[in-house]
C-alpha cells in the first residue's frame, strides 16, 4: 500500500470514529446559498475546470466503492455517474445531517468541508454510467410497473432531476435491496416518499422494476 493510501486509510478511520450526527439546531445548513453557489460555478468555465479537479481529488476516498468514474465496483453499491449534481449535493446534506443512515457515508460526508461536497458532487455529475453485465434479463412486467408507478418522478428514462436520482443503468443488486427496504419500511430511509410508493407492489413485482431500470440506458 503506498503512502497516500495508507493516509486515506487512516483520515477516514479517524472519521469514522470520531463523528457524531448533527442535532437539527445545529443543522442551520444554508442549503439554498450553496446550491446558489454550486450554479455559479456551474456557469463558469474557469470555476467549473478547477471544482471538478478539486472534486477528483476530494473524491479519493469515494473511489474505492463507488470507482474513479463514478460507476460502482461493487453490484450492492449505487453509481454516482451522470447523476444531477444537486441531487448528489443534497444527498449529502442528508447524511451529514443523519437524515440518512449509512454508516460509511454519515461519516465521511460529516468529514468533507462544504467546498469539497461541491466539489465532488460537480465531479461525479460530470461522469458517464457505463453499461454493465447485470444478473437478471430485462423484465416486461417491470417496463409496464415503471411506466405506471415511476416515470412521474424519475422521468421516461430513469435520468432523474435535481430532486429524484437517476436510477437508469444502476446495479441490479443494488437496486433490489434499495426497493425491497422501501417496501419493508427499514429505518434507513424511512422519510422517503418511495416507502409509499412500494405498497401497492408484491415483491416479485419489486424485482420485476428492478431488472427493467437496471437495464435502461
Amino acid at each position: 500500500m503506498n503512502k497516500f493510501a495508507v493516509l486515506c486509510a487512516t483520515l477516514l478511520f479517524s472519521s469514522l470514529l470520531s463523528w457524531t450526527p448533527l442535532h437539527a439546531t445545529e443543522a442551520v445548513y444554508d442549503i439554498a446559498s450553496m446550491l446558489e453557489e454550486m450554479n455559479t460555478i456551474q456557469n463558469n468555465d474557469t470555476l467549473l475546470a478547477q471544482a471538478l479537479q478539486d472534486g477528483k481529488t476530494r473524491a479519493q476516498f469515494c473511489f474505492h466503492c463507488h470507482g474513479t468514474d463514478g460507476n460502482s465496483r461493487r453490484d450492492h453499491i449505487p453509481n454516482l455517474a451522470q447523476q444531477n449534481a444537486t441531487y448528489l449535493f443534497t444527498q449529502f446534506e442528508h447524511f451529514v445531517t443523519g437524515e440518512r443512515k449509512d454508516y460509511v457515508m454519515n461519516r465521511l460526508a460529516g468529514s468533507l468541508t462544504r467546498n469539497d461536497r461541491i466539489a465532488i458532487a460537480l465531479h461525479f455529475a460530470d461522469q458517464v454510467v457505463t453499461p454493465r453485465e447485470q444478473p437478471v434479463a430485462p423484465s416486461a412486467a417491470g417496463e409496464r410497473l415503471y411506466n405506471s408507478l415511476c416515470f412521474a418522478c424519475h422521468g421516461r428514462h430513469g435520468h432523474g432531476d435535481q430532486q429524484y436520482p437517476r436510477i437508469a443503468g444502476q446495479p441490479y443488486e443494488f437496486l433490489e435491496k434499495t426497493l425491497l427496504s422501501f417496501l419493508h419500511k427499514t429505518d434507513a430511509r424511512k422519510s422517503s416518499p418511495m416507502i409509499g410508493v412500494m405498497q401497492s407492489l408484491s415483491e416479485q413485482q419489486v424485482r420485476d422494476v428492478a431488472a427493467h431500470v437496471a437495464h435502461m440506458p
